[in-house]
């Protein structure tokens, strides 16, 4: 496999004349051209500058990145309480310490047949088994919010954004200030390029809870897909003040600062994000196109091989 650091491949025609070895030719002359190679290099380092959209649940599965957008996965009943996640993957460390939603009799809870049915065949895989086991459940109890959240995720797996709005928004009239709700809701219309929707349900959110980080975060990347780069800096800065840990928003802070020529700042936030997850190959790849631009080319070919050598290439 071809080091970032290898010769270039081609050996010269022979006419060439001198008998002494052949000089090698620099593989990069410029930093586009070293930026051009390692982009290359690194298939998933997609700048935020490009118009793309937000990843879904399924993309951020497969690529195993930190998502833009994160679908939350549990509804909150109330708002401090959270419930079962549904999706494939499932969200680690979240269990259920919610009771089920008040409803007519017979009360259908976490304990309800039917839920219970649907929750097992969705941990099997078996989707369309638990969206059947979730209708049937809401034909009986329209107002369970716990059945019409996961249906709307099990929809929006399926790549059925219109009919996991829609479960969603049917969630929120019997429950409008539901925060898992709103966020999940903002992560499906961000993810089909409705920003200025999904920025409705996020400041909503943070009008409730100024403090929710994971608000903050959806938030800020939504700014910056709207070209509003310094609003999105604003949130995402929160973000870190609220998590040091995250590690997702400090590699996007990076991006937004990087988009505004705050060099020094971008490159202390990619740098963070690297301590925070260092396995990170985007973060590293960022940190090279930082050190580019402030014409440190040893240095910046040194990130890009890092970030190659990452994603196992």
């Amino acid at each position: 496999m071809n080091r970032s650091g290898d010769r270039s491949g081609g050996s010269g025609s022979g006419g060439g004349g001198g008998s002494g070895t052949p000089k090698r030719e620099r593989r990069w002359q410029t930093s586009q051209e070293r930026a051009r190679v390692a982009a290359e290099l690194i298939e998933e380092a997609e700048s935020l500058t490009q118009t793309g959209a937000i990843a879904s649940p399924n993309d951020v599965a497969r690529d195993q990145q930190p998502p833009p957008i994160r679908v939350v996965h549990s509804v909150a009943t109330p708002v401090t309480a959270r419930l079962e996640p549904e999706s494939t993957p499932p969200v680690p460390g979240e269990e259920a310490t919610a009771p089920a939603v008040p409803a007519p009799p017979p009360p259908a809870g976490s304990d309800d047949p039917l839920y219970v049915a649907a929750r097992e065949a969705s941990e099997r895989g078996e989707l369309e088994r638990a969206a059947a086991s979730y209708r049937d459940l809401l034909a009986r109890d329209p107002k369970h919010v716990k059945a019409r959240n996961n249906l709307a995720l099990i929809l929006d797996a399926r790549g059925d954004r219109d009919g996991a709005l829609s479960e969603l928004d049917r969630a929120l009239e019997t429950e409008p200030d539901n925060v898992a709700l709103l966020l999940n809701r903002a992560a499906i219309l961000g993810a089909s390029l409705r920003y200025a929707a999904a920025q409705r349900d996020l400041q909503r959110v943070l009008r409730a809870d100024p403090t929710n980080v994971e608000a903050l975060f959806n938030l800020g990347i939504v700014l910056m897909r709207r070209g509003m780069w310094r609003d999105g800096i604003d949130q995402l800065r929160r973000a870190v003040e609220l998590e040091p840990g995250r590690a997702p928003a400090w590699y996007y802070l990076g991006e937004a600062l990087n988009h505004v020529d705050d060099l020094t700042e971008a490159l202390a936030a990619y740098e963070r994000a690297v301590e925070v997850q260092p396995a990170n190959p985007k973060a590293l790849y960022g940190i090279g196109k930082v050190l580019d631009r402030l014409n440190r080319p040893d240095e910046a070919t040194a990130m890009y091989r890092r970030s190659r050598e990452m994603t196992g290439r």
